[in-house]
């Protein structure tokens, strides 16, 4: 209880733990991706592209595109070396993908929550969607999306900033 008899009840923003902020941030993935799926239907189409240069993330059927998302660069997971390593410490990434991330790095240092400070730390698939979790719900994301890298070894996880449909125009 507070000074003024009411019950302290953390908001949004500052949580109590990190397991709270697993939580609700969980939580608010979930919601967000029920809307991708039922209004975007993503997962049905039958190709996918990102592109860094552009920061878009497509989706097509047959050759044309149905869905772009603008995104935004959360981390990756290798199963080589079983680490996490966050977007804002990947010299590889485009810095127009990596604009947002480093504010979840910031919320990580006021609370002293080391998963969201440390730049590469001992990690599986599970904690690459925890963070891409925590990300999406820090940063307000429309959802989120893991691709595989070319060796299928090395997955990156993204949050989508922005999604619409796309026109007609066939992809080359």
């Amino acid at each position: 209880m507070s000074q003024k008899g009411k019950t302290d009840k953390p908001n949004e923003l500052d949580t109590i733990s990190f397991e709270y902020l697993s939580r609700k941030a969980y939580e608010y993935l979930n919601k967000q991706q029920d809307i991708c799926n039922s209004v975007y239907k993503i997962g049905t189409y039958q190709n996918w592209y990102y592109d860094q240069l552009t920061g878009k993330l497509t989706f097509s059927d047959n050759g044309t595109k149905k869905l772009i998302i603008d995104y935004e660069e959360v981390g990756s997971v290798s199963e080589v070396t079983n680490t996490f390593l966050w977007a804002w410490a990947n010299p590889h990434l485009e810095e127009n993908i990596k604009t947002e991330i480093a504010k979840v790095k910031e919320y990580g240092l006021k609370r002293n929550f080391e998963k969201l400070t440390n730049s590469k730390w001992t990690a599986d698939q599970y904690d690459g969607w925890e963070m891409t979790a925590i990300a999406s719900y820090l940063l307000k994301s429309k959802g989120a999306y893991r691709v595989p890298t070319s060796n299928k070894k090395l997955f990156s996880f993204m949050i989508f900033r922005n999604i619409r449909w796309a026109d007609s125009t066939q992809l080359n």
